[in-house]
């Protein structure tokens, strides 16, 4: 019995041995994944530092070309807020900047109530180009670049060339002026002579008058031409067509019919009215001169696709053929025997100084002209 009880025990302390053995065996391999996974742990944190580190200098860097830069960047939140700013846009737009919404900006630093969405004009008088680029997260990056002195140049470079223009217009209209100028000399030189009339004197004081004034409306035309005409006030578009169309109504003849349609009475721009209601005047006189007996001539006003004003002036007489469609705008050129070709370069100047465009456009009857103006808003 006793023997028995001692193999039992035997067997039992093989076994809890065995256990031990494997146990601490276990327990080599804990330890050692557990110092492989600290070493671990510890390489990652070292990495993370380091990177860390390199984001913080990557950031300072980037913060220091931003800062830096010559041209102003704005930072938009999905909802068009002011979110980030560098020291240019300050510079440009003025404070505060953050925290403003796009809108509310450009209603503060924008001359023009409805600026182009790559060209602008700050009430400061200077002239700054858009770039806009989208952001992952939401929201936009937008570059602001003072092109103000490079306007200017285009500016000066326009004036420049009108004024070479206008010098060669001289010259081509050197015989023009002569003629009404050689008239108003023989007529007034016959108002001297004796024996003259009541009748005769009031006859040559006619023509040398006519004459004259032949003479006015060339270079009147020469210097709208060289000067282009500036914008200076807030006009109501509608309240431009009205002044076109007194001019107009003594003109009417016959079956000669002018109708007025404004679609969009809300419409300003900012102009200097007098050259403006010429150049209009200038595109329906085309009309008239060339009409028949039966004309239909209509002055349309309307709110352009991107948000300007638009004239229209269209007819329904013979209209303009396709061979010389391109050379209209061109100074001197003109199918008229009595026309000296600068109408409508006149037209295209003016509209241009107006930050404006004129074109001819597309009909299947007659000729319609349309210009596009930028929109001020009136306060």
């Amino acid at each position: 019995m006793s023997a028995t009880h001692h193999d039992v025990t035997s067997d039992q302390r093989a076994d809890l041995q065995e256990a031990f053995r494997a146990f601490g065996s276990l327990s080599e391999q804990l330890t050692g994944a557990f110092d492989s996974l600290r070493g671990q742990v510890a390489q990652l944190q070292q990495d993370l530092t380091q990177a860390h580190a390199g984001n913080e200098h990557l950031a300072a860097r980037m913060s220091a070309l931003v800062k830096g830069l010559p041209g102003g960047v704005l930072v938009l939140d999905a909802q068009g807020v002011v979110v980030e700013c560098n020291p240019a846009a300050i510079e440009l737009l003025g404070e505060p900047v953050l925290g403003e919404t796009e809108s509310s900006l450009l209603q503060r630093c924008v001359s023009s109530g409805a600026a182009p969405s790559e060209h602008i004009e700050l009430r400061s008088g200077r002239f700054v180009n858009l770039s806009r680029r989208d952001l992952a997260g939401g929201g936009e990056v937008v570059l602001l670049t003072d092109i103000t002195e490079s306007h200017l140049m285009q500016v000066f470079m326009a004036r420049q060339q009108r004024l070479l223009t206008m010098g060669e217009l001289a010259a081509g209209l050197a015989h023009q002026i002569r003629t009404p100028l050689a008239t108003a000399l023989l007529y007034a030189s016959q108002m001297a002579l004796p024996d003259r009339t009541n009748a005769d004197l009031r006859r040559c004081g006619d023509k040398t008058i006519d004459s004259l004034k032949q003479l006015d409306r060339l270079v009147n035309d020469m210097l709208s031409f060289a000067q282009g005409g500036a914008a200076r006030e807030l006009v109501s578009v509608s309240a431009l067509l009205e002044q076109v169309a007194q001019w107009l109504r003594p003109a009417l003849r016959g079956g000669i019919r002018l109708t007025i349609r404004t679609q969009a009475p809300e419409l300003t721009v900012r102009a200097n009215a007098p050259s403006l209601v010429s150049a209009i005047l200038n595109l329906a006189t085309n009309a008239l001169q060339a009409a028949s007996a039966d004309l239909n001539l209509e002055l349309l006003a309307r709110r352009s696709e991107n948000g300007g004003a638009q004239i229209v002036v269209s007819d329904n007489g013979p209209g303009i053929p396709a061979a010389i469609r391109e050379r209209i705008f061109e100074p001197f050129f003109t199918t008229r025997t009595r026309g000296n070709g600068i109408g409508l370069a006149i037209v295209k100047s003016v509209v241009e100084a107006h930050r404006g465009s004129v074109r001819l456009a597309e009909s299947s009857v007659g000729a319609t002209f349309v210009i596009d103006l930028p929109v001020e808003e009136a306060a």
